[in-house]
């Protein structure tokens, strides 16, 4: 019988695991749920309208200076609503070459040891 936590987005078939390939470390899970948090805008999760930052909606925006705290405001808030044992350590605004942005955004959750980062671009957007 596999083990893992939660089926990697975009699925994948994997024999292995069952059906779809498994997130496989707690780690791993955490970010997907983030990037799942980051990408997904308000409306459009079944049950839960107001779930999401909904990125999408910023990062083709040409005003980049004016969305800048719209953007750290939203991530800040739906971090600490829906995953409160996340830890923003530092989000990154980068206003981009085509008047596009990018994000970086460190993370941690201290509980658990874990730190990572999340890139989101228009180029790495799934």
């Amino acid at each position: 019988m596999a083990f893992g936590f939660s089926p990697i987005i975009p699925l994948q078939k994997d024999d292995e695991d069952g059906f779809y390939a498994l997130t496989k470390t707690l780690a791993d899970n955490v970010k997907q749920n983030f990037k799942n948090l980051l990408l997904t805008a308000p409306g459009e999760r079944v049950m839960i309208p107001e779930f999401g930052v909904g990125l999408r909606n910023f990062l083709f925006d040409n005003s980049v200076a004016e969305m800048e705290n719209d953007i750290i405001r939203a991530v800040d808030e739906q971090t600490k609503l829906y995953m409160p044992f996340v830890e923003i350590n530092d989000l990154e605004v980068i206003d981009t070459e085509l008047d596009t942005v990018a994000l970086n955004i460190f993370y941690s959750v201290p509980s658990v040891g874990i730190s990572d980062l999340i890139t989101i671009s228009k180029n790495n957007i799934v």
